[in-house]
């Protein structure tokens, strides 16, 4: 069982609950700005590529987010989803601020972490990144966060 994982920005929490409760929990990207990553997840994946463009190890820090979709979730143990978190301004800030130059470099890098063993194509890392990048930057021009919405 594979965990898909979508990246979207939005005005606001209260947005996105009303989207989501309103939609059955189906993915907000068409609805919000957004691109569908379905394996890049917040606290591991994605926080390894924010630790190389700052120099930084990782952490279980390194990306903060919180669940804010469904309310309540965190506490029910059988719960499988979907669900959003919204990420801190900080990720959301380093992802738009990679340079165009860097990203082939943190691509390379990204695709030999131990998460994707072995099978991930730095070409399509480098769109990856790329896009996100463009997202993350919409976001912070507009005010708003990034949130990952994940489903099992």
């Amino acid at each position: 069982m594979g965990v898909l994982i979508d990246y979207f920005r939005a005005p606001d929490v209260v947005a996105v609950r009303e989207h989501l409760d309103e939609h059955d929990g189906d993915s907000p990207v068409g609805a919000f700005d957004g691109v569908g990553l379905k394996w890049i997840e917040p606290g591991v994946t994605l926080a390894r590529v924010i630790g190389f463009a700052t120099d930084r190890e990782w952490s279980v820090d390194l990306v903060d987010e919180k669940l804010v979709w469904p309310v309540g979730a965190e506490r029910d143990m059988e719960y499988e989803g979907p669900w959003v978190s919204v990420l801190d301004d900080g990720s959301r800030d380093v992802l738009a601020d990679i340079d165009a130059a860097r990203i082939p470099e943190l691509a390379d890098r990204w695709a030999q972490i131990e998460e994707f063993h072995g099978l991930a194509d730095p070409e399509h890392l480098r769109e990856v990144l790329t896009e996100l990048g463009a997202l993350a930057a919409r976001a912070r021009e507009h005010g708003e966060s990034l949130y990952a919405w994940m489903c099992l």
